[in-house]
């Protein structure tokens, strides 16, 4: 008999993820890269951009939709932290969560109003930013490491991310978000100092600076949809 696998699924700014919470068990393991592109169908599966995988000690493992691993993911950050702050959706909360990323150790503070939604900021770290380059068609790139890498591309003065890395276009992007207010401040475009609101297809989010140690802050929403379990 197949052992059934439990599973939350959760969002934010509607970049959606299957979370699968496998702390407190003996040698648990994320999912295979197939096995995550299963279960992101949205035909075939839950569907979803990526899985998030919690393991003992918080740690936190992302699949994107095509089964590849990135770094970091600021808004299944804010999820997770959502998740583990509130026990899985069982109760309102206002806790400091700490992720063991790829990227680093990722603090968040989670204010949880409900069980089930609430603002999350999440430390995002320092990010390094590149050499502007012009590329064909008169547009401005800047690289930015966020965690993980992005281009910003910049055109008629506005900026933009073309789509994420192993996940294509979505609805919002928490270390692209980070990279735009990085690239726009490194640029002269705006104050490194002030709080910057980025304005995404699902939402807005918010990106502060620490003056002093160039630690990027990244504040939005995180919200559970739903509970279920399928055949592992």
């Amino acid at each position: 008999m197949l052992r059934p696998m439990r599973f939350a699924k959760l969002h934010g700014l509607g970049n959606d993820f299957v979370l699968l919470d496998l702390r407190g068990e003996a040698g648990a393991a994320p999912p295979s890269p197939q096995r995550a592109t299963e279960l992101c169908d949205r035909h075939r599966g839950i569907g979803a951009d990526g899985v998030l995988t919690l393991l003992e000690g918080d740690r936190f493992v992302i699949h994107n939709a095509d089964g590849s691993v990135p770094e970091m993911c600021g808004n299944g950050a804010r999820c997770a932290a959502l998740w583990i702050a509130t026990d899985g959706g069982a109760r309102p909360a206002r806790a400091r969560v700490v992720l063991q990323t790829d990227a680093g150790p990722r603090p968040c503070a989670v204010q949880a109003e409900t069980a089930s939604f609430g603002q999350v900021e999440v430390e995002m770290g320092v990010a390094e930013v590149g050499a502007t380059r012009e590329l064909a068609g008169g547009f401005t790139a800047v690289p930015v490491s966020t965690g993980n890498p992005h281009r910003v591309v910049f055109t008629d003065g506005d900026l933009r991310v073309l789509a994420e890395r192993g996940a294509g276009l979505t609805q919002a992007c928490g270390t692209g978000a980070c990279a735009i207010a990085a690239a726009a401040a490194a640029r002269g475009d705006v104050d490194a100092s002030t709080e910057v609101i980025v304005e995404l297809p699902g939402g807005a989010l918010s990106i502060r600076r620490d003056p002093l140690t160039g630690q990027l802050f990244m504040r939005g929403p995180a919200q559970l949809v739903f509970t279920g379990q399928l055949p592992d």
